[in-house]
Formats: structure tokens, sequence, C-alpha cells
């Protein structure tokens, strides 16, 4: 089977997500999965984050008057698509919120017309994602404490999609994927979703790591810092 595509920016489960009475004081950074916020279902903001990040990086939509990385109050922060490790660093005004799924797969459209689209109600193709999201073993950090941690199949409550795009995302490059093989549009995403509240003043660290035996291990560290 072709290898479907992954953007991986690095994810028993471990949810840091408020309590009652004193730890109410350690209300967690990121914003409880099934909620609203900022004007839109959780689940939304990460699928535009992917659109956004496969937009601008593997289409070329660069202008930020067609393609912005802020939409109302959340910042989508940037990735790299095609690489296994990085270091970015991010200012964000103070109130901002961001949006940074740990984990997200998403399907293509090939240039050899023998070859399907990449489908996850396809039932072979959709155990096939079973086994990646059940193989993904996710962690996040931010200054220190853990967000995230466990396998992507246990954190179920954080996933999102398979949500289609609107249109295709033509890539400004097709991408080799095998032996006479290109793929040339994204049409689909799915994931473990992070939206975060904004963040304090000053300097963080946020990190994502992961480890598949399927695509080996992926590590991305942010360094965010936030101004009045």
């Amino acid at each position: 089977m072709k290898s479907t595509v992954l953007l991986l920016i690095g994810l028993v489960a471990v949810v840091s997500f408020p309590q009652q009475g004193h730890a109410q004081a350690r209300l967690s950074p990121l914003i409880p999965p099934q909620s609203h916020a900022f004007g839109m279902p959780v689940d939304q903001w990460n699928v535009l984050q992917v659109h956004w990040a496969l937009e601008f990086q593997l289409a070329g939509h660069t202008d930020p008057d067609t393609n912005p990385n802020t939409v109302g109050r959340v910042r989508f922060l940037p990735v790299d698509v095609l690489a296994n490790q990085g270091v970015f660093h991010v200012t964000l005004k103070a109130g901002r919120a961001f949006a940074l799924p740990p984990f997200v797969v998403y399907g293509e459209h090939y240039d050899n017309p023998s070859v399907p689209d990449d489908d996850p109600e396809d039932a072979g193709f959709a155990a096939f994602l079973e086994q990646i999201f059940a193989d993904a073993n996710i962690s996040t950090t931010l200054d220190g404490r853990t967000l995230l941690q466990g396998y992507a199949a246990e954190l179920e409550s954080f996933m999102f999609g398979p949500s289609w795009f609107d249109a295709p995302i033509v890539y400004k490059e097709p991408l080799p994927r095998g032996e006479n093989l290109n793929a040339i549009a994204a049409l689909w995403a799915m994931g473990i979703g992070s939206v975060y509240r904004p963040l304090p003043v000053g300097e963080h660290e946020l990190t994502y790591h992961v480890k598949t035996s399927f695509f080996g291990n992926f590590d991305n560290t942010y360094h965010i810092r936030v101004v009045p």
C-alpha cells in the first residue's frame, strides 16, 4: 500500500484540565476539544490551521492577504511539513490564542490515473489509518508541563476529521510517493488537535514529540514570545 502523507509536527493519556479548589489555578492552556472558542468549534480551528499550513508550504500561497496566518484572535503557528525536526521562533501579541495540532494525517490526489485518491471511507485505507493512530506515541509539553501524552488512538477526544477541504490544495511541485507516482494535491485532513488559550506575556517553550514505527520519530520545538 502506498504511504499516506503525514503532517507530524512534533504529538493510559495524560490530559491537564481544570480541577476543583486549589487546582483551578492550574487551568490547562489547552481549550477543551469538544467546545466552541473564538467563534467556532475547536475542531474547525485545527482544520483551518492545517489548510493554512498546506497552502503556505506546499501550494506556495504565501500572500498574507489571500492566506492569512491569523483569523480573529487565533494565530496559526508554522510547521515544516517535509521535515522530521524543526525549531520555530514565534512572537504573539498578548491575548492571542493559537492553533497547532500535534499530529495530522492528510489524504492526497495523485498524478497516476490508475492510483485512486486516498479515501478515509475505504475499508482498507481506514484500517491503515487506524494502525497509524494506534502506533503513534505523542507528547506535548509547554514550559515543562505535560499537556498531552499517550498513543494517538487513546486521545480520542482530541481527534478531528476526517474533514474534506472545500477544494483540493494543489501543490506547486509534485511530491514523490513511489515509483512513477507523485502526489499533486491534498484533499482532506484528520488528526489530534490542539487550540491554546492566550499565554502570559513572556517567553515560553512548546515541544511536540512523536514516535512511530512506520514513519520514524519527529521532534518540533516552538520558542514563543508573548509581547504586550
